[in-house]
């Protein structure tokens, strides 16, 4: 399926509101649900976005920015953005033939082949790569939450904009400290190797800068979060 003007060679790789293992979207093209309401499309820019028919502002980004990439189902189960053989971005774990699904209830989801998901849109496992978001709940239902591998750990967003670390969904182990009332916050590591929380205005409300270009935020399974750069812990914040 595709929007534009998309090479030939690139048509009819996705099946209806499925991309199967291997498969791939190219710049414009798109999966959409059964019902038509939802729509993911590989945008020309790099980045992947999920829109609502009748909303303006999509209910999920891979934040990416390399025009010219690729989004690509992985055979062993990750979803991934490629451009050229440089693994841009990616998402979801390892789960040999695991596809990408966009139901009707717009909830794309990697569901194994015992059709149990195991990643949704909802969610950032083990690593928050550059540009890609947490999120605070809000009304359109754009939450994103941060697991590690294991499960154990969360890293959420409060609607107060605070965010924090929990071990079992219940003890606190550390946050930001944000205390003012920032309703729909986010979070996200730029560029630049900086992780920030934003408020829904645009205001930097947190900020860590580590000044290493392409770090990243893990969470890991021993409950440790760290900003990365390469093999190089830069910040421990637990």
């Amino acid at each position: 399926m595709v929007l534009g003007s998309a090479p030939a060679e690139a048509r009819a790789v996705a099946v209806a509101d499925t991309l199967l293992p291997g498969q791939k979207l190219m710049s414009g093209q798109y999966i959409r649900s059964r019902s038509g309401v939802f729509t993911l499309i590989m945008q020309p820019r790099g980045d992947v976005k999920l829109f609502q028919r009748g909303v303006s502002l999509p209910l999920w980004s891979s934040g990416t920015w390399r025009p010219g990439s690729v989004l690509v189902m992985g055979t062993e189960g990750t979803l991934q953005i490629i451009y050229g053989r440089t693994k841009v971005w990616s998402m979801g774990i390892r789960s040999a033939g695991a596809k990408l699904v966009l139901p009707d209830n717009g909830n794309l989801a990697i569901y194994n082949t015992r059709g149990k998901a195991v990643w949704n849109r909802h969610m950032v496992i083990g690593t928050l790569m550059p540009q890609s978001k947490l999120h605070a709940p809000d009304p359109a239902g754009r939450e994103v939450i941060m697991y590690s591998v294991n499960r154990v750990y969360t890293l959420k967003f409060l609607t107060t904009g605070n965010l924090v670390l929990y071990k079992n969904g219940t003890s606190a182990l550390w946050s930001t400290g944000v205390k003012n009332t920032w309703p729909e916050s986010y979070g996200w590591v730029g560029p630049n190797g900086a992780f920030y929380t934003v408020n829904k205005d645009g205001d930097i409300t947190w900020f860590y800068e580590t000044r290493r270009d392409g770090s990243v935020l893990q969470l890991r399974d021993d409950g440790h979060l760290v900003m990365i750069n390469g093999r190089t812990v830069v910040k421990t914040f637990h």
